[in-house]
């Protein structure tokens, strides 16, 4: 009889763990899909710039990247509507964007203002389809990282009228706390990927100061560092499942 329970025990957790991890693993990729999403408007308002004539193509290509990553989580995810919808009206957006003429660039901040849209409704999905799973400190990370730098191209592109969806300067200060702490705990509780966390670290602090910066123009630097920093977490996140 014990023999039995036993058996039954063990069988039940054999059958349980693949659900449990295909659970971990899609939290991880709804977390991702947040990241990439608002990596995607941080390089969309670094590249479309109404004052600049001569565009960089590497944004367009970070762009390009982004947009392809958040349609492979997506399918990976096995394309529910309510993730679709808003990444397919996003794509059309970008589309719109890309294929503007030059002599047309006054529109690049109204088609921007239906991207950051599109990229709330798809975040918003994407909160509500991982409600109750909680989030590994590696996910926060990524996210918040994310979210500095999509708030910090927002406070630097030129918008034709002041924006309200801007974080105040204590939201902008308790992120960046929490981000630091987070880095100290996240070395602590993971002593055999020290060396990774601290590289990823540097990133952030070469354009920290930067973040909180009250220039008026928005430089590349805090794209290329943060955007590392947010891609090298959730390959790490990835990498634990």
């Amino acid at each position: 009889m014990r023999r039995f329970t036993l058996y039954v025990l063990l069988s039940l957790i054999c059958l349980s763990s693949p659900a449990v991890l295909a659970d971990a693993r899609s939290n991880q990729q709804l977390s991702e899909l947040i990241s990439r999403s608002r990596l995607l408007c941080a390089s969309a308002l670094l590249y479309f710039d109404p004052l600049q004539r001569n565009l960089d193509p590497r944004g367009l290509t970070a762009v390009y990247y982004h947009l392809n990553t958040l349609d492979t989580l997506v399918v990976q995810l096995g394309q529910p509507a309510a993730l679709q919808a808003p990444l397919t009206a996003l794509k059309a957006t970008f589309s719109r964007l890309d294929r503007l003429p030059p002599a047309e660039r006054q529109r690049y901040p109204e088609l921007l203002d239906q991207l950051l849209s599109q990229q709330r409704q798809l975040q918003a999905a994407a909160e509500a389809a991982a409600a109750g799973q909680g989030s590994h400190p590696l996910q926060l990370q990524s996210r918040d990282l994310a979210e500095l730098l999509l708030d910090y191209q927002m406070r630097h592109y030129h918008w034709p009228q002041p924006r309200a969806d801007l974080l105040a300067v204590e939201q902008r200060e308790q992120l960046d706390q929490a981000i630091g702490q987070r880095f100290i705990q996240l070395e602590q509780a993971q002593p055999e990927q020290a060396d990774a966390l601290k590289a990823i670290r540097r990133h952030y602090q070469f354009v920290r100061k930067q973040l909180h910066s009250a220039s008026q123009s928005a430089g590349g630097g805090a794209e290329f560092y943060l955007s590392r920093a947010v891609l090298d977490l959730d390959e790490l996140a990835a990498s634990q499942l």
